[in-house]
């Protein structure tokens, strides 16, 4: 980008589609199960304690979404957290975009990917077992976790889809 004489001493980093979508996708990898894991690796008495140690029904809150929101508020109030940033990034996803629908199909592709990182944590954490897959999709509970985390990213991105329209409305006044 040229610099002229107004815009001398700023500068402006252009992500782009891709980069916002890339940069989404990486806090989701970092902070979501960084959330959940740092939360559920601790019991009522704020002590650490070792994955290894992790009795094999808490297993399970790696990649289910609506059991870590009843154990998160039992362990350490941390209420929604999770719920609140993985809608606050399709809201961003969507907000940005100039056409809303990329934003909410890049939000709607959070939960495969959501899914995969759960099998992968669990992978790298407890060693290969179908466990995880049976408990997603062989289960009533495996699917009330997708249209769970579905409900959130649609949430989030129709709700940067309307405020963008509402704010691009009040301009125009």
């Amino acid at each position: 980008m040229p610099v002229n004489s107004k815009d001398k001493g700023s500068w402006k980093i252009d992500w782009g589609r891709q980069g916002r979508v890339t940069f989404a996708y990486i806090i989701v990898f970092l902070a979501y199960f960084g959330i959940i894991v740092n939360i559920f690796m601790f019991d009522e008495g704020e002590k650490w304690f070792s994955f290894e140690d992790i009795p094999s029904s808490v297993k399970s809150i790696i990649f289910w979404t609506y059991e870590f929101l009843f154990i998160s508020s039992v362990y350490s109030g941390w209420y929604f957290v999770d719920c609140l940033l993985l809608y606050s990034i399709c809201f961003w996803l969507t907000y940005k975009e100039d056409i809303a629908h990329y934003g909410i199909r890049a939000s709607l592709w959070l939960v495969p990917f959501i899914v995969f990182e759960g099998f992968l944590f669990y992978l790298i954490m407890f060693g290969f077992s179908f466990e995880p897959l049976i408990l997603q999709f062989a289960s009533f509970q495996g699917y009330i976790n997708l249209l769970i985390l579905f409900g959130i990213n649609i949430s989030g991105a129709l709700s940067g889809m309307f405020l963008k329209r509402y704010v691009k409305a009040r301009r125009e006044i």
